[in-house]
């Protein structure tokens, strides 16, 4: 698995990276592989859940799937446990590019 960590105070720079790296893996937001959660989503266990579930699916037309999180400090301390085994023992050919707005 692929996995970035794009930390800056601007959402539109961390925005214009992540599409940067899913260009390269030759996807886009509308990509069937790719989960895209903006800067206004809720992120919850639910939709924890619910990328756990897009990685377990094998890809339908690239090479693996993958998330993007713009902003990884709104996911809630329920949502960020339940994502460690993901992040600890990811699946191959996955891409996973959380945003932050800063290091703490």
């Amino acid at each position: 698995m692929i996995a970035r960590l794009l930390i800056s105070q601007s959402i539109d720079k961390r925005v214009g990276e992540a599409e940067k790296i899913l260009s390269e893996a030759g996807l886009n937001k509308n990509h069937v592989d790719l989960l895209y959660f903006p800067s206004d989503s809720k992120l919850g266990i639910e939709q924890a859940r619910i990328i756990k579930q897009h990685f377990s699916l094998k890809p339908y037309s690239a090479k693996g799937r993958a998330v993007v999180v713009e902003d990884a400090g709104s996911l809630t301390v329920e949502a960020q446990n339940a994502l460690l085994k993901t992040l600890e023992e990811p699946p191959p050919e996955a891409i996973l590019i959380l945003g932050a707005s800063s290091e703490a």
